[in-house]
C-alpha cells in the first residue's frame, strides 16, 4: 500500500511536521515574484491558458470530495509547492516511480501544453525585436495575429526598416525577391536658355550615374539602401506631416513586385509621330518620357496624361539615338549631327559636328557623351573641355555605346562584335565575339547588380585586337566566322534554378559585372566583364533583338517579331511575353513600375505595373 491509499487521517504531530514545513520553505519561495519561474510569476500579463483552466477544473473536483480527503490533498499540494526545487524534483521522482501507465499517459498529454512559453512577453522588447528582425514578411506576418502583444512587436518600425534594407533595390540574399524603390514624381520646374546652356556641363542627378559610381567610393551601398534612396524614402513617409509605417512602404512595393511577377499590367498607347519611332527614355521621377522617330522630330511626352508638351524640329533626318537628364536633352540623327535641347522649352541649344555619316547611338554622364555612328567609329566628347577624340576599331556602324563607371565604354557592331574600351588610355580593352549576326544592344551591369549566371555553358573567350588583325593577315578570318556560325547553331540553352546552398565561388561571381546583348541572330548573351567569357546564351525571341534594358530584378528585350521579352536576372529564365506592337520593337525603356517600347508602327506603348494595375 502507497502513502496515498492510507487513511487520511492525521495526528497533530503529522500537522505540526507540515505547518514547520511550510514554515521553514513558503515564506522564502514566495518572498519575490521574480525569484518565481515563468509560469508562477505574477507581474507577466497573459490570457487564461491551459494551465489555468486545468488547475480551476481540479479546484472543482477536489470540492466534490470528503472533508478528509480535501484537507489531506491540499497538504501534499502545499508542501510540493513551498519545497525548494531539489526537494520539488525528489518528490516528483517518487511520484513517478508509483504511477501507473494511464496515470504516465495523463501526465505526458497534460505536461506537453504546458511547457508552451511565450518568450516575447519575458524577454526585453530590444531583444524581441531583433529575433522578429530575422523573420520573412510571411512570418512577420503570422506572427502579428498571435496575441497583441505580438502584433505590436511584429509591426515595429524597426522590423519593417530592416525589411526593407534587405528588399528595396536590391535581391534579397535569403529570399531572393527584391522590391522596387518607387520614386515619388517631382515638380519640374522650367528654366530659361542661359541656365540649361550652363548646366550642361553640371553634375546630373541621374540615379543611373550615382550606381554606377566606382566600387571603392561606395563601400556601404553594397549591402543596405544607398543614403540617396533612404533620404527619397524618408521625404515619401514623412511627406504632408504625416509619418508612413515602414509596414506601409513595404507592402506598397509588395504589390507592385506581385503585379510584375503576375505579369499584371495597365496598357498605355501614346500616338503622334507620322513614321516609325526608333528611340525612347522616359523618367516617373520627372514624369516625362521623350521619342525620337523617322519622321525627323523628337516627341516630349506628360507620362502621366500622354499629352504631348514640345515638338522638337531641327534634324534633318531620322532621329536614331537620344538621352535625357534634368536640365538637357541631347539627340543624334542620321544626318551625321548631335544636338543639345532644353526640353522644357523646345530650344536647340548645341549642335555637335564630327561624324561623317549617321548617329546611331549615344550615351552621357556628368562629364563627357559617346556617340556611336554609322561611320563605324566612336566619338568621345568632353563637356567641361570641349576636347574631342575618336576610337577607332569597329569594321562596321556603332549600334549602342554606353559608358561603365566613368572610365570605360562598351560599345556594340554590325561587325558582330562587343568591344570594352579604357578612356584613360584610349584603347581597346576587348573584344567580345560571339555573335554571328548584327549586335544591335550591349549593356554593363550597374553597380550593385547581382546574377547567377554559372559559367557552364560552352566558352568564349574574348580576344585582344592585336590577335584578331594577325588572324585577318593570315587568311583565317572568315573560316573563324564560319567556325563561330556552326559553333552558335549548336548551342543550347541550360536554365538552371537557382542554388539553394552557393559555394563562395557561386557567391563571387554572383557580383562579377556582365554584359547583356541583344543581336540579329535572335539571341541575347550574357557576358563576363572581366574575362570576356560568354556566360549564357538566351533564346526566345524567333527574330533579331533590336533593343535590351535591365535594373537589378529583371531586363526586358525588344525583337523585330513585334514582342517584348521579360526575363529573371538570377537564372536567365523567360517570364514573360508581351504582344501588343503591330511592327518590330526598335527601342524598350524600363523602371521600377513600368516598360515602354517603341515600334516601326509609329505607337509607344507603356505597360504599367504599378499600384492601379
Amino acid at each position: 500500500m502507497t502513502p496515498l491509499d492510507r487513511p487520511t487521517e492525521y495526528d497533530m504531530s503529522e500537522k505540526s511536521q507540515v505547518s514547520s514545513f511550510l514554515t521553514r520553505h513558503g515564506p522564502i519561495q514566495l518572498a519575490s515574484p521574480r525569484q518565481l519561474c515563468y509560469r508562477h510569476r505574477t507581474d507577466i500579463p497573459r490570457r487564461p491558458v491551459a494551465d489555468q483552466l486545468s488547475r480551476s477544473a481540479a479546484q472543482k473536483r477536489l470540492e466534490t470530495l470528503p472533508k478528509a480527503d480535501q484537507s489531506a490533498i491540499s497538504h501534499i499540494w502545499s508542501m510540493f509547492s513551498a519545497a525548494p526545487a531539489d526537494q520539488r524534483k525528489l518528490i516528483l521522482q517518487g511520484i513517478v516511480s508509483t504511477c501507473c501507465m494511464p496515470q504516465l499517459s495523463f501526465l505526458a498529454s497534460a505536461v506537453e501544453p504546458l511547457l508552451k512559453i511565450d518568450f516575447l512577453a519575458v524577454l526585453p522588447s530590444e531583444i524581441s525585436l531583433k529575433i522578429l528582425s530575422h523573420l520573412d514578411a510571411t512570418s512577420l506576418c503570422h506572427a502579428a495575429q498571435v496575441s497583441k502583444t505580438w502584433k505590436a512587436l511584429a509591426d515595429d518600425d524597426i522590423v519593417w526598416h530592416r525589411m526593407c534594407e534587405q528588399h528595396i533595390d536590391k535581391k534579397c540574399t535569403k529570399c531572393g525577391w527584391g522590391l522596387p524603390l518607387l520614386y515619388k514624381k517631382k515638380a519640374i520646374r522650367k528654366r530659361p536658355s542661359e541656365e540649361v546652356t550652363a548646366a550642361c556641363g553640371a553634375k546630373t542627378e541621374s540615379r543611373r550615374q550615382i550606381e554606377d559610381k566606382p566600387a571603392q567610393e561606395a563601400p556601404n551601398k553594397r549591402r543596405r539602401i544607398s543614403q540617396e534612396d533612404t533620404a527619397e524614402i524618408k521625404k515619401e513617409i514623412i511627406a504632408d506631416g504625416k509619418r508612413r509605417p515602414w509596414k506601409e512602404v513595404y507592402s506598397e512595393r509588395l504589390v507592385v513586385e506581385r503585379n510584375w511577377r503576375t505579369n499584371k499590367y495597365k496598357m498605355r498607347t501614346l500616338k503622334g509621330h507620322k513614321d516609325g519611332v526608333m528611340c525612347v527614355q522616359f523618367c516617373e521621377n520627372k514624369n516625362r518620357l521623350i521619342s525620337g522617330s523617322y519622321d525627323k522630330t523628337v516627341h516630349v511626352w506628360n507620362l502621366e496624361t500622354g499629352e504631348v508638351l514640345q515638338v522638337l524640329k531641327g534634324h534633318t533626318r531620322c532621329v536614331r539615338a537620344l538621352q535625357f537628364d534634368d536640365a538637357k536633352l541631347v539627340t543624334g540623327s542620321m544626318d551625321n549631327t548631335l544636338k543639345i535641347w532644353n526640353y522644357h522649352t523646345g530650344q536647340c541649344i548645341r549642335t555637335l559636328q564630327g561624324h561623317t555619316d549617321g548617329v546611331v547611338s549615344l550615351h552621357f554622364d556628368s562629364r563627357i557623351l559617346v556617340s556611336g555612328s554609322a561611320d563605324k567609329n566612336v566619338k568621345v566628347w568632353n563637356f567641361l573641355t570641349g576636347e574631342c577624340f575618336t576610337l577607332h576599331g569597329h569594321t562596321d556602324w556603332v549600334n549602342q555605346v554606353k559608358i561603365h563607371r566613368q572610365s570605360m565604354v562598351v560599345s556594340a557592331s554590325d561587325d558582330t562584335t562587343i568591344r570594352v574600351w579604357d578612356l584613360n588610355t584610349r584603347t581597346c580593352l576587348k573584344v567580345l565575339e560571339g555573335h554571328v549576326g548584327q549586335v544591335q544592344a550591349a549593356i554593363p551591369s550597374m553597380h550593385g547588380f547581382t546574377h547567377r549566371f554559372m559559367s557552364n555553358t560552352p566558352k568564349v573567350v574574348a580576344k585582344t585586337p592585336e590577335e584578331i588583325q594577325q588572324e585577318q593577315l593570315h587568311g583565317c578570318r572568315q573560316d573563324q566566322q564560319q567556325r563561330q556560325r556552326n559553333a552558335g547553331n549548336e548551342e543550347v540553352t541550360i536554365i538552371p534554378t537557382p542554388a539553394q546552398d552557393t559555394s563562395d565561388d557561386e557567391d563571387q561571381s554572383m557580383n562579377t559585372p556582365i554584359i547583356i546583348s541583344g543581336s540579329l541572330d535572335n539571341t541575347l548573351k550574357v557576358w563576363s566583364m572581366d574575362s570576356g567569357e560568354c556566360l549564357r546564351t538566351l533564346f526566345g525571341h524567333v527574330e533579331g533583338v533590336w533593343a535590351v534594358a535591365f535594373d537589378k530584378r529583371r531586363f526586358v528585350s525588344g525583337s523585330s517579331d513585334s514582342t517584348i521579352r521579360i526575363w529573371d536576372t538570377d537564372s536567365g529564365q523567360a517570364l514573360h511575353t508581351l504582344q501588343a506592337h503591330q511592327k518590330g520593337v526598335t527601342s524598350v525603356s524600363l523602371s521600377d513600375t513600368k516598360i515602354v517600347s517603341a515600334s516601326e508602327d509609329g505607337e509607344i506603348r507603356i505597360f504599367d505595373y504599378g499600384l492601379q494595375a
